[in-house]
């Protein structure tokens, strides 16, 4: 029998992201700096927005996808992938929007030899529950009474729309055939059809995704009444938790609720500064409010609970959502962020850094735990290269200094990349000349370990 694990209501989740937080800088325009026409009014308009927004991006997330289809992938991400910020190049996706608004779905999961799970996101970016064994796993809006099959698993969602997000293991581009062979054993089909065995075709690949719309992009874009009333819409059918009565109360003000109707005259606002200095404020707010949840593995950061059942902390779900939308649990991985040297000072795009491991990271022992350290534009994008190398992981084919530790070299550098190492025959991967950022992905950590285990130093080099 599969097992599966549920987060809803619960304080299990850690996701790790950075201290500082990295909006990007293609999210919003700089505003001027006059004061908003009512203060007052604004306050609460920002608080209507920091409330909505992951809801808002979940939508525009969707869009990019079918609906109540599996997508699956068939290659790992590269920088034309921007659907989602920091994407790994570690797992193949499959992704799936789930809408029950016709009838419960089905998810059928096959065993697998390496890692794979799936997250099931509300639309509020709360982890609901993560699947990660073979299992027959039903989809039912929380409070419908329906009954399942003995052996088909109920999950229970609390909103209309879901956003599954699965990862299988992909040991090189040797191995793309092994794991599509797992995706082609999985299936996805409505309840009455999965009941009666008719046929059903409920799955695509990556091509079907649409790439135009890059959601963090197009959310930033929105003018006041686009967002608001779409956020309006919204919460009709993936309504608001309990617990955020509080919140809808004040916010209704501005009337920002269930089946309200913003009207953006309430702003004063005609040549739109209001609103983008709203904006501006918006980013900086939540990254600020976000700090109070960051925790240090030495110089990387992350942050702590309540992530993926963030409760009220409405900032610190904004902020997440702006950084890493669905990203992982802890139970699952841990991602600390690195955006400074050994000296303190931001890491420079025209400069060449060393990345020391005393130790490779910890994963459990006996586990299908792994590692990577990826390197991120500041949009937090994959960089392009000639060598189409993103990262260095546990499956790179890198060399052990004699006493067990790492050395990787980190450089724009195009004739190192050309040589493919560094001059002391370091592993090399490229970064950008505008700059970049460094995700620690440790998938399955050995938790106990981590706490003493030494994270990798960042220490510019001559190359």
């Amino acid at each position: 029998m599969s097992k599966i694990r549920f987060y809803r209501n619960l304080s299990l989740i850690i996701l790790v992201l950075l201290m500082t937080v990295s909006f990007p800088a293609a999210a919003f325009a700089e505003a001027e700096s006059a004061p908003p026409a009512d203060e007052d009014i604004y306050s609460v308009v920002e608080d209507a927005y920091i409330y909505a927004y992951p809801l808002v991006l979940m939508e525009y997330t969707a869009r990019t996808l079918p609906e109540n289809m599996l997508v699956h992938a068939t290659k790992l991400a590269d920088p034309e992938s921007k659907s989602v910020v920091t994407l790994n190049v570690d797992t193949l996706y499959t992704q799936i929007i789930i809408n029950l608004r016709e009838e419960p779905m089905v998810l059928s999961l096959p065993a697998s030899d390496r890692f794979m799970e799936f997250q099931i996101m509300d639309a509020w970016s709360n982890t609901v529950a993560v699947l990660d064994e073979e299992g027959v796993y039903a989809f039912v809006k929380k409070g419908d009474d329906v009954e399942l099959p003995e052996g088909v698993i109920r999950v229970e969602l609390p909103t209309e729309m879901s956003w599954v997000l699965g990862r299988v293991l992909l040991n090189g581009e040797d191995d793309i055939e092994n794991v599509i062979l797992l995706q082609n054993a999985m299936d996805y089909r409505p309840l009455s059809i999965y009941l009666s065995g008719g046929e059903y075709d409920g799955s695509t690949d990556d091509s079907s995704i649409n790439s135009e719309i890059v959601p963090v992009q197009a959310v930033a874009a929105l003018t006041p009444g686009e967002f608001f009333n779409l956020a309006n819409e919204l919460m009709v059918v993936n309504p608001p938790a309990e617990d955020d009565r509080d919140m809808l109360a004040s916010i209704a003000a501005v009337n920002v609720g269930p089946g309200l109707a913003f009207d953006p005259e309430i702003l004063g606002d005609e040549d739109g500064s209001g609103w983008k200095g709203m904006l501006n404020k918006f980013y900086s707010d939540i990254n600020a409010g976000a700090r109070s949840f960051a925790q240090m593995l030495d110089r990387w950061s992350y942050f702590g609970r309540p992530i993926g059942d963030f409760g009220t902390e409405y900032v610190y779900r904004a902020a997440v959502a702006v950084t890493g939308f669905g990203a992982n649990t802890v139970e699952v991985a841990v991602y600390p962020r690195r955006t400074a040297d050994e000296s303190g000072d931001p890491l420079e795009g025209d400069q060449n850094y060393l990345l020391h491991f005393d130790s490779l990271p910890p994963v459990q022992e006996g586990s299908q735990g792994f590692w990577s350290v990826t390197v991120y534009d500041t949009e937090n994008f994959l960089i392009p290269n000639a060598l189409k190398r993103y990262s260095v992981n546990d499956r790179s084919d890198f060399v052990l200094n004699e006493d067990g530790s790492l050395d990787v070299l980190l450089t724009p550098d195009e004739a190192l990349i050309g040589n493919g190492s560094g001059s002391n025959g370091e592993y090399l991967v490229p970064t950008s000349a505008e700059g970049f950022n460094l995700y620690l992905r440790i998938y399955l950590p050995d938790m106990e370990k981590l706490e003493t285990w030494t994270a990798p130093t960042v220490t510019k080099t001559s190359g």
